[in-house]
Formats: structure tokens, C-alpha cells, sequence
């Protein structure tokens, strides 16, 4: 009856430190995305989303970033700490085995007598109340924490390259506009000139266009000075010294997002890296939790040691030994430790759920970004080729005197915001979509492997 006490209070005991049940921790997830559409032909997501561009270079620059970036170096050393703390952990569910030998002489003339002796010891620590068990799983859900992270970081350093890439190329086209604007208003000045010389036209209108032809050589420097930071800036995502790199050409017109399936919000939970970290730190919290609860009980430790004389004769003796410890009065020292882990927990769940939050809301922002960047895209196309032919309209006008300087300005500049703009659509819409593959989680799935360790 003894003994069936004794169980029963341990299995009690035990219980007290497993780890809480967090179903629905997230709160409640909604059926479907307010901006989803029913897209025929969507593009599935898969871990190399850029491919979807079709843009080999693109898939150049990126798996060069995931080779080089130092970010994610310095992130992977940062998992291999986490491993080894894993293994760390392990080792204490297991005997620690350890062995040594030595020598002595107390003769003063050589090495004539000489003694020597060899011992072997074994330990092994009882987890009865789970504590090894629960700084292993500890251990674990950090690492797992650590992994998901890794690739979450992975996911920003190759959407990083892609927008950093897409915007010197949108960059590169701006500064064409830009350039054939500063054209298009040193053609002007000529015949504003030549019009004002003959006496057709005021003095106003010759420091009009000479204002107009220094406003559009003020762009040029402007431009170049953004195409400068963000092509240095695409270097360093590429592990690269910005003084030795120039980003290579593309076509950012040929290059048209396509359509992507989000899927259902739930989905969200198993595929989006940063979920999935911020779940595992809180599984962690939990872990840190039932260790607390099991600082409170006795621990057992075991021991066994073999010690054998080497010289004069066998002589082997062995011992074995238990030992009990039990916390009496620590001064407050467990409770706190129980309640600092409890309110870490609390913190985790809460950021948890934030992140889940967050993430909802990331997936239907970027699903209305891209849907209203494609209908303004539509529109600039047509925007631009109006506003050009009416510019060659105003031009033509303005030579034979129907209209005055003031409309063809307006042209002119109604047609280069209307250029420059289409540019900076197409932009707009590769951003949303990438925005939306990150918002995502990026097609990634896979899981770290704890088997081996």
C-alpha cells in the first residue's frame, strides 16, 4: 500500500509540472480574406516564390543573397549556438560516465616504486518531476524558435533583393524620362527663343522656358543620387563591397506579377515562419514554466565507482551511492522564478496572438495593394499615351502661334508625371506582390529535424 502511495504521488507530482494545453491560443482565425478574389490559373507558393517573376537574374541575385548576406551568417551561427544548447540539454536525461588513472613514486633513487590506480564513475540524476525533461523541451522549442527565425529572416533578405532590384531598374527608367524631358525643354527654349527674337513673343515666355529647362536638369542629379543608395543598398544585401558593384540590367516592363492563391487564413499559422517562431518561443515559456514547478521537489542522484590498483597486486573496490536534496527555504527564490516564468509565458502568448493578428492583416493589405496597383497601371498606360500625343499637339500649336506658352507647358508637364509615373506603377505592383508572397510566409513549410539530436 506503501508503494502505491508513493507512485501515485510521484505521477501527481509529475503532472503538476507538464507543460499547458494552448489550443486555440491565437483566438478565433476568420473563414476567408475580405480582398481575396477567385482567381483562375493562381500561382501556387512554393520556397523559390522570385521564380514566379520570370526573371532569371532576379533568381540570380537572390540565391546569391541567401549564399552571402552576413545577416543571414551571422543568423545561422546563431542556430548553431541554439543546436548545441540543445545537445546540451539532452545530455542531462542520460549517465554521465567518467574515467581516470594516475601514478606515484616515493622511492628517491628513480622510478623503482611506482603505484598506480585507475577509477571509473557513473551518475545519473532521477527526473522523477520532469525538471531534465522540461529544460529539454525548453531547449527544443528555442531551437525550433531559432530555425523558424532563420528562415523568416531568409524570407525579408530575398524580398529585400527583389525590391531593392525592381526599384534600380524603375530608377534607371525615370532617369530616361527625366533625360528626355530635359530634351524635350531645351527643343522648346530653342523655339521660344528663336520666337521671341523674331518678336513674337514677350520676355516672359523666354524666362519661362529658361526656368522650366533649369527644373528639369534639377531632376536628373536627384534621381541619380536615389538610383546611387538603392543599388549600394542592393550590393550589401548581396554581400558585396558597394564600391565594386553595379546591378545588372532587366526588363521591369516584361515583368508582370502573377496571380497568387492566399489560401485560407488558418493556413497562415502552419506556413508563415514568424508564426511558427513565435508559437515555438511560446511552447518554450511553457517548457520554463514546468522546470520552475519542478525546482520545488526533491531530487534524487545516483552514483556508482569503480577504483582498481594497477601495481602490487589486483585490488578493485566499488561503491555505490544515492542522495536525496529537497528545497526547505529558499527566501522566495523558486517562487519568484515560478512567477517570472509564468509572466514570460503571458508575454509570449500575447505577442503570439499580435503576430497572428498582424499577419491577417498583412495578407488582405497586400491583396487590396496589388488589386488597386494593377487598376492604376491601367490607367497610366492610357494616361501616358494621351498626355504624349497631346504634348506633340501643343507643340505644333504653339509653333504656329494658336496657343501660348503656358498650354504647352502644361503639356510637357502633364506628359513626364505621366511617364514617370507608369514607372513607378509597375513598381508599385511588383512590390505588392512581393509584399503578399512575404505576407505569405514565402511558399516555405519545412520543419526543423529534432531526431538526431
Amino acid at each position: 500500500m506503501k508503494k502505491l502511495f508513493l507512485v501515485s504521488t510521484c505521477l501527481v507530482l509529475t503532472a503538476c509540472t507538464s507543460l499547458p494545453n494552448r489550443d486555440g491560443a491565437t483566438g478565433p482565425i476568420p473563414d476567408a480574406f475580405v480582398y481575396a478574389d477567385d482567381t483562375v490559373n493562381a500561382a501556387a507558393l512554393d520556397r523559390v516564390w522570385w521564380e514566379h517573376f520570370g526573371d532569371p537574374t532576379l533568381s540570380a541575385l537572390i540565391e546569391q543573397a541567401l549564399q552571402a548576406n552576413k545577416d543571414v551568417e551571422a543568423g545561422l551561427a546563431a542556430l548553431r549556438a541554439s543546436r548545441a544548447s540543445l545537445r546540451i540539454a539532452n545530455a542531462s536525461l542520460y549517465p554521465q560516465l567518467s574515467a581516470g588513472a594516475s601514478a606515484n613514486s616515493n622511492s628517491d633513487n628513480g622510478f623503482d616504486d611506482v603505484s598506480g590506480s585507475a577509477r571509473g564513475t557513473a551518475s545519473y540524476q532521477l527526473d522523477l518531476f520532469g525538471q531534465n525533461s522540461a529544460n529539454r523541451s525548453a531547449a527544443a522549442s528555442s531551437y525550433e524558435a531559432q530555425y523558424y527565425n532563420q528562415r523568416a529572416l531568409e524570407l525579408t533578405i530575398s524580398s529585400d533583393v527583389a525590391f531593392n532590384y525592381f526599384s534600380v531598374l524603375a530608377l534607371r527608367h525615370r532617369l530616361e524620362v527625366a533625360q528626355s524631358n530635359l530634351d524635350i525643354s531645351e527643343r522648346i527654349f530653342e523655339i521660344v527663343k528663336a520666337r521671341y527674337e523674331a518678336g513674337s513673343v514677350s520676355r516672359f515666355d523666354l524666362k519661362s522656358q529658361e526656368a522650366a529647362v533649369a527644373n528639369a536638369r534639377a531632376r536628373l542629379p536627384q534621381i541619380e543620387q536615389q538610383l546611387v543608395s538603392t543599388e549600394t543598398a542592393l550590393a550589401i544585401l548581396l554581400g558585396q563591397a558597394s564600391q565594386d558593384f553595379s546591378a545588372p540590367k532587366g526588363a521591369l516592363m516584361e515583368m508582370v506579377p502573377p496571380d497568387i492563391d492566399p489560401g485560407l487564413p488558418s493556413d497562415l499559422l502552419l506556413r508563415r515562419p514568424d508564426l511558427l517562431g513565435a508559437e515555438a518561443a511560446l511552447r518554450a515559456a511553457d517548457a520554463d514554466i514546468a522546470a520552475a514547478r519542478a525546482a520545488f521537489f526533491p531530487s534524487i542522484d545516483l552514483s556508482a565507482g569503480v577504483n582498481a590498483g594497477l601495481t602490487g597486486g589486483t585490488s578493485v573496490l566499488g561503491t555505490l551511492a544515492g542522495s536525496l536534496s529537497a528545497p526547505i527555504f529558499s527566501g522566495g527564490r523558486l517562487e519568484g522564478q515560478l512567477e517570472s516564468a509564468r509572466a514570460r509565458a503571458d508575454q509570449q502568448l500575447a505577442q503570439y496572438q499580435q503576430a497572428t493578428l498582424n499577419a491577417l492583416r498583412d495578407v488582405d493589405v497586400s491583396l487590396s495593394a496589388l488589386s488597386t496597383a494593377e487598376k492604376r497601371e491601367a490607367e497610366l498606360f492610357i494616361a501616358q499615351s494621351a498626355s504624349d500625343e497631346s504634348l506633340q499637339l501643343a507643340e505644333l500649336r504653339y509653333k504656329t502661334g494658336a496657343d501660348d506658352l503656358t498650354s504647352l507647358l502644361n503639356a510637357q508637364s502633364t506628359a513626364f508625371n505621366a511617364a514617370d509615373s507608369l514607372y513607378q506603377g509597375r513598381l508599385d505592383r511588383l512590390s505588392a506582390a512581393i509584399d503578399l508572397f512575404v505576407a505569405l510566409g514565402g511558399g516555405w513549410s519545412e520543419a526543423p529535424t529534432l531526431a538526431s539530436l
